[in-house]
């Protein structure tokens, strides 16, 4: 098992050249060009923290395909793990004992989800099971209101990407650094 990546300090990744920067965004969002390059462009930050405030504000000023594009970096709850980052992966949680059936219920909810939208379902997953997250999908597709489901959806990526950079600044000095 590989050691868990840590963040640069801020005014080390202030400094980084896009692709260096770009591993550091990716670690706190999923990887998309546009947003990485808006908050590039934004530097510099004098903590985590503004950068992702600053990030927020960004998503906010994309245009709705833009924004599509961002929220659909994100992968799948449920999708197998070979199609998911590492810190992905982690979040998403352990197999269940009727783990076929979970994916598969997974499956069908994003399906719905996706044909109801167009985009992908986004929740910040914060330690549930994959099970317990069923309901809100539900009632999320069942709302039918496409621009509050898209906020909600760019609202939860930030969200697990404030959650990931408290994670990721709090490791251990052994963790490597990206």
């Amino acid at each position: 098992m590989s050691a868990q990546p840590s963040l640069p300090a801020i005014s080390e990744t202030n400094h980084l050249p896009l692709a260096e920067f770009t591993q550091v965004i990716s670690l706190l969002f999923e990887p998309t060009a546009l947003l990485t390059r808006r908050i590039y462009d934004s530097r510099p930050f004098e903590s985590y923290d503004q950068l992702l405030d600053r990030a927020a504000e960004l998503i906010g000023d994309l245009s709705p395909l833009e924004q599509l594009e961002v929220v659909n970096a994100h992968p799948r709850i449920g999708e197998r793990a070979t199609n998911l980052s590492a810190l992905s992966r982690v979040e998403q949680g352990t197999k269940s004992a009727n783990e076929d059936a979970v994916l598969a219920k997974w499956a069908e909810l994003n399906r719905k989800y996706e044909d109801v939208y167009g985009f992908r379902f986004v929740v910040f997953v914060n330690g549930r099971s994959k099970e317990s997250l069923f309901p809100i999908a539900e009632e999320r597709i069942a709302h039918g209101n496409k621009i509050k489901e898209l906020t909600t959806g760019l609202s939860e990526m930030v969200d697990i990407a404030r959650d990931r950079a408290r994670k990721l600044q709090t490791l251990p000095s052994s963790s490597p650094k990206i």
